[in-house]
């Protein structure tokens, strides 16, 4: 079989350059994303009282206490909006797509040469690109691209990485998918005993990662919040599951899953038509990639993460006759570019596009205006999507639910899920609750039932959203 060529030396530049480009373009798009205005709240309220666990002040109908489990990155995102606006928050958002990439793409260079390691990366941006909005689960994506990094070492030298112990220390008090890590490394560790075992001497290898599991464990009770942290992801994905999308199967017809399955099938066909004698642990990565893709829409990202590097070195022998060398020239040129880009995000951010790129609710100049006039407590029926920006805008008011799941009951939020649907009870629901203001989409059941059936008046619009409030209002 006819070798592939050598890369051309102007494209082992070009093509991890395209890729920073492309990153730093992504990090500072516009983006529809309704979590980010809860986010930011939380943060605040963090910094102002240090108070992580407790009963939310905002929230009146919550039946149990709010576990702030992200509160790292969402007291550091606050802490940049109070320095720099929506923009700060923008640049955090850009910080994290552009590490994230560089990461990614260093895993890819560990297994092929610049061409294929760049074309992976790019592939696997597009299908984690549904993950890349400004909130505590970007930190997530790049945390697990060291991981992967930390685990690639591991299954060549059989010597634990020390350091995943404060590394998932840190994590637990960013986001609650520290999981995905530890999993990642057991079933690394898995597939690397059926050769440790057979080499004889297993015990010194597979003890020693079995402490840095069992460490790692440890290590997450002992974060500000204590052993609670560790049951609270399975606490959200009790209610979010039955609410929203991205805690459903993955619609594989969604472009970006498709992007995702593709990079996957496309490392399972070049395995097939380049016959090679591979680790375990590859075999067991695309198989856990796969069905990261496959059963929750939030895990596509991670999912393609672990595949990348896979994908790159099956690239390897069908683009490039040889894998070009890392040198430390490569990682300082990579690394200048990345601060390069930085700073061009710094100036981008600083400017009108700081505040642009926060395309949802979209303008809210008049709603916004009228729920300042309405009394300090005031509850307001609540769409789902907007309910973040409320608390985040108006922290005053008191809203129905909220999008922080995990906090109210479920026969609460199926009522409450209900109620925004017209489902006959509504009016009760309404009732109970004492809601006094609606803020809904303009097309929605609920606000053509309150208007037509409820005998409430349209106070004030802005884009999709109306303001409605109940006859006995003010």
């Amino acid at each position: 079989m006819k070798s592939a060529p050598r890369t051309p030396t102007w494209l082992t530049v070009a093509a991890p350059g395209l890729l920073l480009v492309v990153a730093l373009s992504r990090g500072l798009s516009r983006f529809l994303e309704p979590d980010v205005w809860w986010h930011l709240r939380v943060g605040e309220h963090v910094l102002d009282t240090h108070q992580l666990y407790g009963r939310d002040p905002w929230a009146h109908f919550m039946d149990r206490p709010y576990l702030a489990s992200q509160w790292l990155a969402e007291a550091v995102a606050a802490q940049a909006y109070r320095w720099a606006g929506l923009g700060g928050v923008l640049w955090l958002r850009a910080l994290a797509v552009l590490l994230l990439t560089v990461l990614v793409y260093a895993a890819a260079r560990r297994t092929a040469g610049h061409l294929p390691a760049a074309l992976a990366t790019g592939l696997g941006l597009v299908g984690a690109s549904g993950g890349f909005n400004p909130r505590p689960q970007l930190v997530s994506l790049v945390i697990l691209a060291l991981v992967v990094h930390a685990w690639m070492g591991t299954a060549v030298d059989l010597r634990p990485r020390w350091w995943l112990v404060p590394l998932y220390w840190l994590w637990a008090c960013l986001h609650g998918l520290w999981m995905f890590g530890i999993l990642l490394g057991v079933v690394t560790t898995l597939a690397l005993a059926h050769a440790v075992v057979r080499s004889g001497s297993w015990r010194g290898p597979l003890l020693r990662l079995g402490i840095l599991h069992a460490a790692s464990v440890v290590v997450l009770a002992l974060t500000p919040l204590g052993p609670r942290l560790l049951l609270s992801p399975f606490t959200v994905a009790g209610n979010a599951h039955d609410v929203a999308d991205e805690w459903q199967a993955t619609p594989v017809t969604n472009p970006l899953a498709v992007a995702a399955l593709g990079l996957i099938v496309l490392t399972a066909v070049c395995w097939l038509l380049r016959p090679a004698r591979r680790a375990w642990w590859q075999y067991a990565w695309l198989a856990l990639a796969t069905v990261l893709v496959l059963v929750m829409w939030r895990l596509v990202p991670l999912g393609v993460i672990i595949v990348a590097p896979l994908a790159a070195g099956a690239l390897q022998p069908l683009l490039t006759a040889g894998r070009e060398p890392v040198t430390r020239r490569e990682r300082t040129g990579l690394a200048a570019a990345t601060a390069v880009a930085l700073v061009v995000a710094a100036v981008v951010c600083a400017g009108p596009q700081g505040s642009r790129a926060f395309a949802y609710p979209g303008s809210m100049t008049a709603i916004d205006a009228d729920l300042s006039r309405a009394p300090s407590g005031s509850v307001v029926m609540v769409d789902f999507g907007v309910s973040g920006w409320l608390l985040w805008a108006h922290p005053d008011l008191t809203p129905t639910a909220d999008l922080r799941m995990e906090s109210y009951s479920r026969p609460y939020l199926h009522r409450y899920i209900d109620a925004l649907a017209a489902k006959p009870g509504w009016q009760r629901y309404l009732s109970e609750v004492g809601a006094h203001y609606a803020l809904l989409e303009r097309e929605s059941a609920l606000s053509d039932a309150l208007l037509h059936e409820g005998g409430w008046r349209a106070e004030a619009s802005s884009g999709r959203f109306v303001l409605l409030a109940s006859p006995i209002a003010r």
